[in-house]
Order: C-alpha cells, then structure tokens, then sequence
C-alpha cells in the first residue's frame, strides 16, 4: 500500500525524530502529574476531565499549565519541518499534529499511571 506523497515527505524528512521524541516528554510530564494526581487521592485524569464536573476545571487548568511549552514546542517544530519540506507552513496542520503528538500522549500517561500507583498502594 503506497502512502501519500506527503505523509512519506513528513514520516521520512527532516524533523522525524519528534515522532518520538515529543509524545515522549508528553508521556514523562503525564507519569509524573499521574503519581501526583494518585497521592493526592483524584481520580484518573481522563475520567476527571470527561465525567467529574467538580474536577473538570482543575483538571483541564493543570492539564494545561503543564503542556503550554511542550505543546507550543511541537507546533512550532511542526512548522519549521512544513517549511522544510514543503517551503509552505499551513497552522492547522501544525496545531492538530502538534495536539495530537503532546496532548494524547500525556492524557493517556497521566491516567494510567493514576491508576498504576493506586494499584500499587491498594494491594
């Protein structure tokens, strides 16, 4: 199966190594606010965000106060590689993979290390 002519651009050029290396930032800031979040006995942060209404906002406020570098980082990466490769920067772009490569990694860590943690300190 043959990929489009710009994800190979993307996937093969300059800048390939974000692929790794920012959902891996993403993912330690995640561990380390998950073990902060487990001691100080809040639910896991997904679950937090989406179904706890009295959370939502701490959640989503340290959430963010956490990721606004990183994620300001990966979107300015991302148009810098655009640039590279394509001489054109398009900021949608930029800010979904930016959001995608940050955001999802981290909300996933720091949920499931919540969980882990508590795991760990129940049994």
């Amino acid at each position: 199966m043959m990929l489009p002519e710009w994800i190979e651009a993307v996937l093969g050029g300059p800048g390939r190594l974000r692929f790794i290396l920012q959902p891996l930032a993403a993912i330690l800031l995640g561990i380390r606010d998950g073990r902060l979040d487990a001691k100080a006995g809040r639910p896991p942060y997904i679950f937090a965000v989406v179904a706890v209404r009295e959370q939502r906002r701490e959640g989503l406020t340290s959430g963010l106060k956490t990721l606004t570098r990183p994620l300001i980082v990966a979107i300015l990466v991302d148009m810098v590689v655009q640039y590279l490769i394509f001489r054109s920067v398009h900021l949608w772009s930029a800010l979904l993979v930016g959001a995608l490569l940050i955001a999802l990694p981290y909300a996933a860590a720091r949920a499931l290390t919540n969980r882990i943690v508590r795991r760990q300190g129940a049994g």
